[in-house]
């Protein structure tokens, strides 16, 4: 049990690091439609700023704030590369979705002319702290990235019910003519809807990188797993993707400390397929059935 107990924790640490990456997906898709293949990228370009801060002799908050700087402006400028051609140029959004995976090559090129491509880990402020389990000792960054992505959690969602800019973001998801017609600027909204992704997806890119050593590769498997939990949970649903991260470390963890490497890195799409076939709207969405016959 007590074994049990220590995967979890580990699981749960690891899985909201996947809450945060599904939640920058589902910011963006809510409000624009898109699903954006660069989240994993925003991920690791934050973890990396932040290595490189605390290598030039700053802490750990300085390369957080150094990090969410960085990755803000990445969203902000390609919220406005997106944007600009949904609006102006009638592009359908298929297409832009697919823009995003050249987006993410390149990203995933730049860093490693950037930053290297070794894989690079930072120092934790909790370093050589633990919490007992038992017999077992659980590094204490793992309380660290739940303690980070509640934070975070509840930041967005006081972000989005208490604030001008937020309720004109719901306006925008709930429906876009409306929006327009109620006087929301529809383009402005949705480039903050691509920074709030970014700034999403940089934080958790810090906090995981006390924990996985990273390098510019690491987005594809980040940003795999928080599409994964995006889905898992309701793809319009902040709250299902923060469910459907933490599931996905818990499975992980009690897979790799009970079966092998291998089979922990098939649980998420296990888990993926599982709830597309039992419930395709996901844990916390709502799946539409429609008449074919």
């Amino acid at each position: 049990m007590t074994q049990a107990a220590y995967f979890v924790v580990i699981g749960l640490g690891v899985g909201s690091v996947y809450a945060l990456s599904g939640l920058g997906i589902v910011t963006l898709f809510a409000g624009s439609g898109l699903a954006n293949f660069a989240q994993g990228d925003f991920m690791v370009l934050g973890a990396l700023v932040a290595v490189n801060v605390v290598g030039a002799g700053f802490g750990y908050l300085p390369a957080l704030a150094a990090a969410v700087v960085v990755v803000a402006a990445a969203g902000l400028v390609l919220g406005g590369l997106f944007t600009l051609p949904m609006r102006h140029r009638r592009v359908d959004v298929d297409v832009v979705i697919i823009g995003t995976l050249g987006v993410a090559t390149t990203m995933t090129t730049l860093s490693g002319i950037w930053f290297g491509r070794q894989p690079q880990r930072l120092d934790s402020p909790l370093a050589g702290s633990f919490i007992p389990i038992g017999d077992l000792q659980v590094p204490a960054h793992y309380a660290l990235l739940l303690v980070g992505a509640a934070l975070v959690f509840g930041v967005v969602h006081w972000f989005h019910r208490h604030t001008d800019i937020g309720l004109q973001l719901r306006a925008v998801a709930s429906s876009v003519p409306a929006a327009r017609d109620a006087g929301v600027r529809v383009g402005r909204m949705l480039v903050v809807a691509w920074t709030i992704a970014a700034l999403v997806g940089g934080v958790a890119g810090v906090l995981v990188a006390s924990v996985v050593p990273i390098a510019p590769e690491a987005a594809l498997p980040l940003g795999v797993n928080g599409f994964a939990a995006a889905i898992i949970g309701g793809l319009a649903s902040p709250a299902g993707a923060v469910v459907g991260g933490l599931l996905i470390g818990v499975a992980e963890a009690l897979a790799g400390g009970y079966l092998n490497d291998t089979l922990r890195q098939a649980v998420a799409p296990v888990v993926l397929l599982a709830v597309l076939i039992l419930r395709p709207g996901g844990l916390l969405g709502r799946s539409r059935t429609v008449r074919v016959a």
